[in-house]
């Protein structure tokens, strides 16, 4: 901070300097003090962490509170990178001061005897740790209608727009409702599901589990692919996997929803879409088919805050 400030000369000439800094300050107290016969108030500058059980940092908010007169109040704060955070203006000798931190998948335990601190403690604390949020309840979401598309080729049991019908059970009934996929170019068929229940509670993590197969072929042969709708936007799962003739799961997960590179919201989820997408890999006198016999999404919840 730099500032022209206005002094006295001989024989009373006034004039001005240009003074940055400490210089300042100084010159700014002294000069209270004879005008008021009060020195300017010094501030403590407090630079904080935000971190992780593990002093990993977090990228939350943090808070730093003070008590006066029986009243707590905030001081100003400044974030100067993820996780670290100055308090530049934090008055001295109060009787308790108080950090509060606050993130998305964690929450801050409060623990009154650490993060109520004196003065003495305050100028010693670096890291504020906050808890991870602890998972309260999960539910299945099945299929409850036909989605933005419905492409495979073939099934047993409900023909196209009502594939979702054939994958929808509570527990996978194998080759008694499946689709199929008979040509080499991947298709997909996507879903509605069912709303979630859970209104009350933040989505901490979606997953959605598919019961596939192989017919025939290699082993290594990639044939079925999970696929999610969201924000207007169709992901599907590219991973390589060993894949086998008999009904076997594969999972993708996202604790962060793929189109906003966000935490999920149950708008979100109530508007997700979930499916699949198979096709037969054709070799030279042999072929690898997808099929699928089950489909839905579990969504896990954290505790309140």
């Amino acid at each position: 901070m730099v500032e022209e400030v206005p002094f006295v000369r001989g024989h009373s000439k006034s004039d001005t300097k240009v003074l940055q800094g400490r210089t300042l300050f100084i010159a700014k107290d002294i000069h209270a003090l004879n005008e008021t016969q009060r020195q300017i108030p010094s501030y403590l500058q407090i630079c904080i962490v935000l971190t992780d059980p593990d002093l990993n940092p977090v990228e939350g908010d943090l808070w730093l509170y003070y008590l006066e007169n029986g009243e707590w109040k905030e001081t100003t704060r400044r974030l100067l990178s993820p996780a670290y955070w100055l308090f530049p203006e934090v008055p001295r000798n109060r009787p308790l001061y108080h950090p509060v931190g606050a993130d998305y998948i964690y929450y801050d335990p409060q623990d009154p005897e650490t993060t109520y601190l004196t003065q003495k403690e305050l100028m010693r604390y670096h890291y504020h740790k906050l808890s991870l949020r602890p998972t309260i309840a999960s539910e299945i979401l099945r299929p409850s209608g036909a989605g933005y598309q419905c492409q495979i080729s073939n099934q047993i049991g409900e023909p196209c727009p009502d594939h979702w019908k054939n994958v929808d059970e509570e527990v996978a009934d194998g080759d008694a409702t499946a689709i199929y996929e008979l040509y080499r170019m991947w298709k997909t068929d996507l879903y509605n599901i069912r709303n979630p229940t859970a209104g009350v509670y933040d989505p901490k993590k979606v997953t959605i589990r598919a019961v596939i197969k192989r017919e025939s072929g290699m082993w290594y042969c990639n044939i079925a692919r999970i696929a999610i709708r969201t924000h207007g936007q169709t992901f599907i799962d590219t991973t390589s996997f060993t894949s086998f003739e008999a009904w076997q799961w594969r999972t993708w997960g996202f604790d962060k929803n793929p189109a906003t590179n966000d935490y999920w919201t149950l708008e979100e989820i109530a508007d997700l879409q979930i499916g699949i997408s198979l096709r037969t890999y054709l070799g030279v006198g042999w072929y690898s088919r997808g099929w699928c016999t089950q489909v839905f999404a579990e969504v896990e919840y954290y505790a309140p805050q």
